[in-house]
């Protein structure tokens, strides 16, 4: 018997005796394909023993795998809920995975998915082999959450996590604060990515420069990582007058790497946060941050998920949501 890890597109279509580009036309309906060579591309998945043998099949188990990068970061907790109150809503239930190491995370899910017969997988994560995710979807309803990949066939809902980024910067600049700091995540991660670009290009635009003393990349979302690394900054001779954090809990953690240097937040050093979690209001003083939609994001892409595990002809989707600036005391009063 076949395995799903040897079977590829190249071997659908070296089986089939038809092109690569006509397996991909079938598989993400970006295109015609006549009756006859859809019917020679589903024998021939079904000669390699595909779990899912025919693209427009309908599991019926009513049970969703949502992979998350790790069960630590408090924003996934709204996106849990949003997930949950749409997949309860339609009579699914909805099974979590840790996927610590996404990069070769694909690859287990084919046994998670072949084992348990699941109707879909929700990725909270990541993707980093394009073409894994290509032959997943083969047989499965994909859907990405939060984040998303440079592939026009796999449906996602997300923010624009770039223009978040700028907007975080350009409030920092109107508030008089040019020495920006910046902590981020590890740039496996795409959001990380797009939001470092989104720094980079507010500060290039307004004449100013990220100091690479002054940027730091931590691995989780870890609050004693994040308050080493603001007290290394915070220590420097010429250091920082503001924080930009791609978390509210590293953000949390510059206001306690201040406060044991005896600095105080706003007036000498500003600190902005994102993801507007129930940290941000916990703080003291409490937290500037870029609001994201979470629970929505859960919302949205589970009725996706299950739109296209009952109708696997139902359209793809790439939904960006907006984000909002939302300003407390952190960061204090604009500077004329």
């Amino acid at each position: 018997m076949s395995s799903y890890k040897k079977i590829t597109i190249s071997q659908i279509a070296e089986t089939a005796q038809v092109s690569v580009a006509t397996v991909s036309r079938l598989i993400n309906k970006t295109g015609y394909v006549k009756p006859e060579t859809r019917k020679k591309i589903l024998d021939a998945m079904d000669e390699l023993d595909f779990n899912q043998k025919n693209p427009d099949s309908i599991r019926n188990t009513n049970s969703i795998l949502v992979c998350l990068p790790d069960f630590h970061n408090p924003f996934n907790g709204d996106v849990i809920d949003g997930i949950q109150s749409v997949a309860l809503s339609r009579g699914y239930q909805t099974f979590y995975y840790e996927a610590k190491d996404f990069k070769n995370a694909l690859s287990d899910y084919e046994s998670i998915l072949k084992k348990h017969q699941f109707s879909g997988i929700l990725l909270v994560h990541n993707v980093v082999d394009l073409e894994l995710l290509d032959d997943l979807r083969l047989r499965f309803p994909v859907v990405m959450c939060s984040e998303h990949c440079d592939r026009s066939n796999v449906s996602f809902v997300s923010i624009d996590d770039n223009i978040a980024a700028q907007n975080a910067i350009n409030y920092l600049i109107t508030i008089g604060r040019t020495k920006i700091a910046f902590i981020n995540s590890m740039l496996k991660n795409n959001y990380a990515k797009h939001r470092e670009k989104g720094v980079l290009h507010a500060l290039k635009h307004a004449g100013l420069t990220l100091n690479l003393d002054w940027i730091a990349h931590i691995a989780d979302i870890n609050f004693d990582m994040a308050v080493s690394a603001a007290v290394s900054m915070l220590s420097m001779e010429e250091r920082p007058d503001a924080f930009f954090c791609v978390s509210d809990v590293y953000a949390a953690a510059v206001i306690k790497a201040a406060h044991s240097l005896n600095l105080r937040v706003p007036e000498d050093v500003a600190v902005m946060g994102f993801d507007n979690i129930s940290l941000a209001t916990m703080t003291v003083p409490s937290l500037t941050t870029i609001r994201q939609p979470s629970f929505q994001i859960g919302q949205q892409s589970c009725d996706i998920l299950i739109n296209q595990i009952e109708n696997p002809s139902s359209a793809i989707k790439h939904v960006i949501l907006d984000t909002e600036l939302v300003i407390r005391d952190s960061t204090g009063s604009r500077i004329n």
